[in-house]
């Protein structure tokens, strides 16, 4: 399998018994998991034919069939007691939140997670469920930074700006942390300049001096 957020995200099913995931396009994850023998059985759901279509195709070229269960289905109605992860890769936070908020999690022991965007707000729903983040990657792949959370059961109290980058990222500050922050902080120089009123200009110096500091 190419993708590294893929890869990366299927280390963190390890030891589980079965995996639940949700939006699964092509069903590459689960289909990766089951053979690296990461998870014994999977579910690949997904809320469009055309997708499933695909997953259903390269599960039956794996000969995965009785391992590899693919789903016609919205969010995560599916889960029963025998999936114990699940993991949710490629959707904004909001409808991430939307579909952790309709689930029945009773028995689900691990959460995988990226979002493509609103990290904030997912960050901030998971600590009023009382999910706790155990491990955070910051993965850049195509140009583009991808933050993976894993959670199990529990409790935190995390700031705005662990909310919006993760406390085990700004914790690490590993080489792609500090590249997307550069990144960030040019377009807010940027502008700055452009700003038409000094209200504006003082907001954007705020954000800069946050982000500065937690480069530091």
């Amino acid at each position: 399998m190419k993708s590294l957020r893929l890869q990366r995200a299927g280390l963190y099913t390890k030891g589980f018994n079965c995996l639940g995931d949700c939006g699964t396009d092509h069903g590459k994850l689960p289909i990766y998991c089951v053979e690296q023998g990461f998870v014994k059985k999977a579910y690949a759901s997904d809320n469009k034919e055309g997708p499933l279509d695909n997953a259903v195709k390269n599960i039956q070229d794996k000969g995965l069939q009785n391992k590899v269960i693919p789903l016609l289905a919205d969010g995560l109605v599916y889960l029963n007691e025998e999936i114990d992860v699940v993991s949710i890769l490629g959707m904004g936070g909001r409808m991430i939140v939307s579909i952790l908020k309709t689930a029945d999690l009773s028995h689900v022991k691990r959460l995988i997670l990226i979002a493509n965007s609103e990290n904030f707000l997912l960050r901030d729903f998971l600590e009023q469920a009382e999910w706790l983040i155990i491990a955070e990657e910051l993965i850049k792949e195509n140009g583009k930074f991808y933050q993976l959370l894993i959670l199990e059961k529990g409790l935190m109290n995390l700031s705005n700006i662990e909310k919006e980058f993760g406390p085990f990222i700004i914790k690490e500050k590993s080489e792609n942390f500090e590249e997307m922050l550069k990144l960030l902080l040019k377009k807010l120089i940027v502008a700055k300049l452009e700003a038409k009123s000094d209200s504006a200009k003082k907001k954007i110096e705020t954000r800069i001096k946050e982000l500065e500091e937690v480069l530091m």
